[in-house]
């Protein structure tokens, strides 16, 4: 917790208030990221497996109560959007994105 006000006091003295909460998202990425059982690249290579396609974009999701990655893949012409439960690393979905 204290990391955290460390970032977020600094953000606000060398950037601002508009960079604060960026500060704060980067410190609770970092949490969730040390709290998966698995990584980012574990991630993407079940997400690749399970579309057989090409990832494009990862990230870790902290605003569930458990570590998952969200994984960008293109399968042809394509975009899925795979979520990966980070303590197992099994699939927990895999949709069409839309929203491009």
């Amino acid at each position: 917790m204290k990391l955290a006000i460390k970032s977020a006091l600094i953000a606000i003295l060398l950037g601002g208030p508009a960079t604060a909460g960026l500060a704060l998202a980067d410190v609770e990425d970092a949490k969730a990221l040390s709290e998966a059982k698995i990584s980012l690249i574990d991630a993407i290579q079940a997400a690749e497996a399970h579309t057989n396609g090409t990832a494009f974009d990862a990230q870790i999701e902290d605003d569930s109560f458990s570590p998952e990655f969200e994984v960008g893949v293109v399968v042809g012409h394509t975009v899925y959007e795979v979520r990966i439960d980070g303590e197992t690393g099994d699939v927990i979905s895999a949709r069409e994105d839309r929203d491009d």
